[in-house]
């Protein structure tokens, strides 16, 4: 069953809240400042191998998510919080991991807090 709200189609709605699927962009593009209390999202690692999905590059992961976390920053409640499932990846050629989830992370705090 899917319900519409503001033009959205949301998963599931309990007492305190909805769940929303579709294209996160687009929902966070459209959604009103300060009015979500909890995002959970798993985006596309940065992966050193393309999947068909779409994921990008670990080096270019910072520049692709930052549009994304202008939203997020923007949607979240001062009160809110924002739980990221995202994997690590390799170095390309080497036998050692990339650090763009730990430089994620930072670059959340540093820009968006």
């Amino acid at each position: 069953m899917s319900l519409h709200f503001d033009g959205f189609e949301w998963f599931h709605e309990a007492e305190h809240g909805r769940i929303f699927h579709g294209d996160s962009f687009h929902l966070l593009s459209n959604l009103r400042s300060n009015s979500v209390d909890l995002i959970v999202t798993s985006p596309p690692f940065g992966l050193v191998r393309e999947k068909d999905y779409g994921n990008v590059q670990a080096d270019e992961y910072l520049d692709w998510f930052r549009p994304f976390a202008t939203h997020l920053r923007r949607v979240l409640k001062k009160t809110g919080s924002l739980v990221i499932d995202i994997g690590g990846t390799w170095n390309k050629g080497l036998p050692t991991r990339h650090l763009y989830h730990f430089k994620l992370l930072i670059m959340l705090c540093e820009e968006f807090d």
